[in-house]
């Protein structure tokens, strides 16, 4: 019989009762070897939480661990076929030069992106969970169309206005389709000309958009034009000062960050949702971006992760049962799996690293 341990409840010893693998499917220890010291410390900073352990049925005790705010496979299912409408929405585009109207309205119909949309805190845990198969660009856009989404609702925009935003955020990377593949797919850091050929792509993005069916929606034009522009004037294209940068065009900003913060990359791991708070609300203090957009983002970011199990520093699991959203900064408050509570605002050494999925929570 098989029991989940938090990482820190594991001993030399123990019998790995399912191969132990990492956030990119690698297995790290194989089913069926007992734990050494050396494998304990291995999994350290893996972003591993639990390891199935080969118990008898007497050892045995089922984790409290429940299912509340997680992802479900209806949700992966409706993610993977708006990636792949996307894909075709944006290769189509590389391929022909011209934007298939039809294609971007299937995406963006009731149950596809809205769909996705609907639930802030499944939407989340997906970003930062999901294991980015295929074109990262492609992810990129989706996701930050599907926060797009979300940030509508929670500014109580209308529903001409979501659409448009959802639009936006799902087009903010379609100028990328003319900048070089070699460019793009690099995992060192990229060079002078590089950097200004990536940073074509919101001009790229326009221009497309201006010979598009979608030429009249000026909201969604600048704000591909404009989400890479800084309120302090340290953005591009334009080094835009903040009354010259369009709404959508903030709200994208915000987006875009948390996204690629977010996400696991060969050369950058995925961020917590505090680490990444601490950066935008950073940005905000010190005028890149815009303090109203950001400060609602991240309040009801907080509100939405409030009760959603997370891995913490040294291996536990832990279920956030307090936040108080009313300081954008304040770390939560934790109950582990061992029934301890604590206050991650008065431990240095300790903090979130990840919010967990359903798989690695139960």
């Amino acid at each position: 019989m098989l029991k989940s341990y938090d990482v820190t409840e594991l001993r030399v010893g123990m019998k790995v009762g399912r191969a132990v693998k990492d956030f990119d499917g690698k297995v790290i220890i194989k089913s069926g070897v007992q734990l050494t010291s050396e494998m304990l410390d291995s999994l350290r900073g893996k972003n591993v939480f639990s390891v199935y352990i080969d118990v008898t049925a007497e050892d045995y005790n089922p984790t409290s661990a429940s299912q509340d705010h997680l992802l479900d496979e209806e949700y992966l299912k409706c993610y993977k076929n708006c990636f792949t409408l996307t894909q075709n929405l944006y290769y189509g585009f590389a391929n022909t030069g011209k934007l298939d109207k039809a294609q971007l309205v299937e995406i963006v119909r009731a149950d596809n992106i809205s769909e996705l949309c609907d639930d802030g805190v499944k939407a989340i845990t997906q970003i930062h969970n999901m294991k980015r198969d295929g074109d990262y660009v492609i992810h990129h856009a989706l996701n930050v169309g599907i926060l797009a989404g979300i940030m509508a609702h929670w500014l109580n925009y209308r529903a001409t206005q979501v659409g448009e935003l959802v639009i936006t955020g799902l087009l903010s990377e379609i100028g990328k389709m003319k900048v070089s593949k070699g460019i793009l797919n690099k995992t060192e850091k990229l060079d002078d000309e590089e950097l200004a050929e990536v940073r074509k792509h919101v001009v790229f993005g326009y221009a497309l958009l201006m010979e598009s069916p979608l030429k009249n929606l000026r909201n969604v034009l600048m704000g591909v034009l404009h989400h890479h522009e800084r309120c302090d004037g340290s953005g591009y294209p334009s080094k835009l000062k903040v009354d010259k940068i369009s709404d959508f065009g903030k709200i994208i900003a915000i987006l875009d960050i948390y996204d690629a913060m977010a996400t696991n990359r060969s050369y950058a791991k995925r961020n917590s949702p505090f680490d990444i708070i601490k950066v935008l609300y950073g940005d905000a203090l010190a005028g890149k971006l815009d303090t109203n957009f950001c400060l609602v983002f991240i309040k009801r970011l907080l509100q939405a992760i409030n009760g959603n199990w997370v891995g913490l520093s040294d291996g536990q699991r832990a279920k956030i049962v307090y936040l108080d959203d009313s300081r954008v900064t304040s770390q939560p408050i934790v109950e582990t799996t061992k029934g301890e509570f604590i206050d991650l605002n008065r431990r240095s050494d300790l903090k979130v690293v990840a919010l967990l999925t359903a798989q690695e929570a139960s």
